[in-house]
């Protein structure tokens, strides 16, 4: 079995709230597969992937507030990154509400690439930023 949310230090952006919302968000995909696998069905499925959603939700707008607070000139394509993820989930779930059941292991698979894509690019940027903004204030203390 391939494990599409193994949590590993090279996931860390050094962020330490981050990288805890990271490794939760982790946990409960990897609990999503897990039963996708065992052939969970929707009734079991739809409120894990509320967990998910929430946790994401939650996450998102905790490094939006940091973004913004720093002033980070990148907040608004990173936000779209966030916005376009919110977007395929929400559909997805609206689907699996509509009854029309859209394969579960894609959706998890584009997870996957999305959450592993986005933290080694993104979020990486993201956390540079902010530590450095941080070691700028302290200085100026």
């Amino acid at each position: 079995m391939v494990k599409l949310f193994k949590w590993n230090r090279g996931h860390e952006i050094y962020l330490a709230e981050i990288d805890a919302e990271h490794r939760a968000l982790f946990q409960i995909a990897s609990e999503i597969h897990q039963a996708v696998l065992t052939g969970a069905g929707a009734e079991r499925l739809k409120p894990m992937l509320d967990a998910l959603m929430a946790c994401a939700e939650g996450h998102f707008a905790h490094e939006e507030r940091l973004m913004r607070a720093a002033r980070y000139s990148a907040y608004a394509w990173h936000k779209r990154q966030h916005d376009g993820v919110r977007t395929r989930m929400q559909q997805f779930i609206g689907a699996m509400e509509q009854g029309e059941a859209e394969d579960p292991e894609l959706l998890l698979e584009y997870l996957s690439d999305w959450i592993k894509g986005h933290m080694s690019l993104t979020d990486r940027m993201m956390g540079a930023y902010l530590r450095n903004h941080e070691r700028g204030h302290a200085i100026a203390s």
